[in-house]
């Protein structure tokens, strides 16, 4: 593969490298009875191809007590993502038993990474305390990062959740139900929208360095 995929530096390179571990091995000790629970994990939206990595995660960390409700994308069922009702059906499908509040997020419409993490941040503002985001491990970089950069300066403690491992090999619907491609290989298109999204147009989503940033703030 020769073709350079985005055009970051080498210092951002160094910086996106430093950031990668620290998103997939987000460290809160659930079992830990001096931490709280999350106030709210939100499971991010994905198309019917992924969503169970996220929804198995779900179900495990409800099982150990680590939040006290759930959140689920408001959006309409279209472009691959099942839609709130639909999902809350999947979620029960694979082994949800926990009588906890699900908690809609979003006005409807056809939802996005950017239009979740703002429901997610403006949900966060009124209702206090960490919250947990979980999505399959493609999509989690981007999805973090634009919480993050969605929150602007509102002291939200967000933390990162790997969901549950999928075939890397599988062709699958990704990017509102229209990009199709083995899951390693939608790699190469999450680095390039993670290059293109910095533009105020896409949502000024933050650097790795505002990243490591965030990071240092809410573990000290």
């Amino acid at each position: 593969m020769n073709e350079r995929l985005t055009g970051f530096s080498a210092k951002e390179l160094e910086d996106f490298l430093m950031l990668l571990p620290r998103i997939f091995s987000d460290f809160r000790v659930y079992s830990d009875p001096r931490n709280e629970p999350l106030e709210l994990l939100y499971i991010y939206g994905e198309t019917i191809d992924n969503d169970h990595s996220s929804l198995y995660r779900a179900i495990e960390l409800a099982n150990a007590g680590a939040m006290r409700c759930i959140g689920i994308s408001g959006g309409e069922a279209a472009n691959g993502y099942a839609g709130f009702d639909r999902t809350v059906k999947r979620l029960k499908v694979l082994g949800w038993k926990s009588n906890m509040p699900i908690v809609k997020l979003g006005d409807g419409g056809n939802a996005n990474t950017l239009t979740e993490a703002r429901a997610l941040v403006e949900h966060a503002r009124t209702s206090g305390g960490d919250i947990g985001i979980v999505a399959p491990a493609f999509h989690l970089v981007r999805a973090f990062m634009t919480v993050v950069s969605a929150m602007g300066d509102a002291p939200i403690r967000v933390y990162a959740i790997l969901g549950s491992p999928l075939p890397w090999q599988e062709k699958v619907l990704h990017s509102q139900g229209v990009l199709e491609n083995t899951r390693a290989g939608l790699l190469g298109d999450e680095l390039k929208r993670l290059e293109k999204y910095r533009a105020p147009e896409f949502g000024s989503l933050l650097s790795a360095e505002a990243v490591l940033q965030y990071f240092e703030w809410r573990d000290k």
